[in-house]
């Protein structure tokens, strides 16, 4: 079965991501990043960023002065990542497909975004193709929501704007460990008519986003429901989902060619070995001179 190489729903979201759910996970992400990959680069090092995004990522890394190349398969995200980067490198594809000589001295994929692989195969493909992109010695960091990670929830987070507001629920089967994402968006449909109702309901918003997004999204995501404005129209994007065991994603590491894994938290620590939620994964290509040897046996030929 031919791979799809573009996604439209990802479209779909790409305006909300690059407003908003970019910027939280960049504020989460980038001292995990300091921490743990730049230090081992070299000064201008070239970076692969795969599930890019709408480029924040992208964009603080080449500000800290690395060449930074990223893929996605969303034609929207990619455009916003080129207005954030105007000098960055991006390119549409699909990263079961992707494929590269050895040129970048490190990978990322960040923010879940293999999670949307839905096999252990698609994810070991990803991981071949990443291999096969890395110099020798390169390393690959990405993240994992772990078999634990997804649960059936009305309401696990939102947030709430002047001009919009999302929700965002999960689902989980335990049965064929899948999982959903469901984001629901909501825009107004019209705007006031008389000047003072208008800049009245502004005040009334601002208030309420004030008290959401500092206390309650915390406390109670679920109450965004009763703030929302009656005449707001709501329309859901949905993705699929699938977590892994950390033996799962260690071994595949491991027959790909992969050495030296190492498994964190959210704040760089090694990870307890009772942990089945969330998971940062770095390993090391080998400097051993195989590599091309390694992938031909990975890699079916027609």
């Amino acid at each position: 079965m031919p791979l799809e190489t573009h996604y439209t729903s990802y479209d779909d979201w790409a305006w909300l991501y690059n407003q908003s759910e970019a910027q939280l996970a960049l504020q989460g992400l980038l001292p995990l990043l300091e921490k743990l990959l730049l230090p081992s680069l070299p000064e201008h090092g070239q970076i692969l960023d795969l599930c890019c995004g709408t480029g924040q990522v992208a964009q603080q890394l080449t500000l800290k002065g690395y060449q930074v190349t990223g893929v996605d398969s969303s034609e929207k995200m990619l455009h916003y990542a080129r207005e954030n980067i105007s000098q960055g490198t991006f390119i549409l594809e699909d990263v079961r497909s992707f494929k590269s000589s050895p040129t970048f001295d490190a990978a990322i994929c960040t923010d879940s975004s293999l999670n949307h692989m839905m096999s252990l195969e698609e994810l070991k493909q990803v991981f071949c193709n990443v291999y096969a992109a890395l110099k020798e010695k390169g390393l690959f960091l990405f993240d994992l929501g772990l078999e634990n990670r997804y649960r059936n929830i009305t309401v696990s987070d939102g947030e709430l704007q002047e001009k919009y507001a999302w929700i965002v629920g999960e689902t989980y089967n335990p049965e064929d460990k899948t999982g959903t994402f469901t984001i629901t968006v909501f825009q107004p449909t019209s705007q006031k008519s008389d000047p003072k109702i208008a800049i009245a309901a502004t005040l009334i918003q601002r208030l309420k986003c004030l008290v959401y997004n500092r206390a309650l999204r915390q406390l109670q995501p679920s109450i965004l429901l009763q703030l929302i404005n009656k005449d707001w129209k709501p329309s859901a994007i949905k993705f699929s989902v699938k977590p892994y065991t950390i033996a799962e994603v260690q071994a595949a590491l491991t027959e790909v060619g992969f050495t030296q894994v190492g498994i964190y938290d959210f704040r760089g620590k090694v990870t307890a070995p009772t942990n089945t939620q969330y998971a940062y994964f770095m390993a090391r290509k080998p400097g051993d001179g195989l590599w091309q040897s390694r992938i031909d046996s990975l890699i079916p030929h027609n």
